[in-house]
């Protein structure tokens, strides 16, 4: 008898405290979609890094258009550069020139869900980073590359960390919610409910 007291009890603070173990899980720090499009365009840059002919201590001019978006993604595409030893350089005159033109950016949200009964709910993200590169080596007259790259970075993230992760003065970090699915929605709200409703009436019935 106590034995069947003891899980019932258990049963009801479960069913309480679980979404609440869940959401403390999902608030674990995640990179901001500015801070990923800065590790994308560090990806790209690399790419045309890896292309350099000269020495260390190369010079190379870096330009990134528009100029909306130029600053906050030109600490990441000059970095593999500086990585090699090179001298960003506002010069014209300098060995190399990059030129990084961005096409298109996007955050895009889908499939809101619960990651599981009385868990908090999650969806997935894509962060997507179009730009046109280009490298010319001006002592040589090289070209080293010329066109249009795409780097995509994807995971899935707590609905409750949008907010943080966006940048409201920023436009190309937000996306659009999805709505959830609606027999999602209601699932967890009536199971909890008709957990706690079973585990009231038995419990009374076995006092009785």
């Amino acid at each position: 008898m106590k034995g069947l007291r003891h899980f019932l009890a258990v049963l009801v603070a479960w069913t309480g405290l679980v979404p609440g173990l869940h959401a403390q899980d999902s608030a674990s720090a995640v990179a901001t979609n500015l801070r990923v499009y800065q590790s994308l365009a560090a990806s790209l840059g690399d790419s045309l890094a890896n292309l350099l002919r000269a020495a260390d201590s190369v010079r190379v001019t870096v330009r990134i258009a528009p100029p909306d978006v130029a600053w906050f993604l030109q600490d990441g595409v000059e970095r593999p550069f500086r990585a090699r030893n090179c001298v960003i350089s506002a010069n014209d005159s300098a060995r190399y020139s990059v030129e990084f033109g961005v096409v298109e950016m996007r955050v895009q949200y889908s499939n809101l869900r619960r990651d599981g009964i009385f868990s908090s709910r999650v969806l997935d993200r894509k962060v997507m980073l179009l730009a046109r590169l280009r490298l010319v080596d001006r002592v040589a007259g090289w070209v080293g590359t010329s066109g249009e790259r795409m780097a995509v970075f994807s995971d899935t993230i707590g609905l409750s960390q949008v907010e943080r992760i966006e940048h409201a003065s920023v436009p190309v970090t937000r996306g659009t919610i999805p709505p959830e699915d609606f027999f999602s929605g209601i699932a967890e709200p009536l199971i909890i409910v008709g957990a706690v409703a079973v585990a009231i009436f038995l419990l009374f019935t076995v006092r009785s």
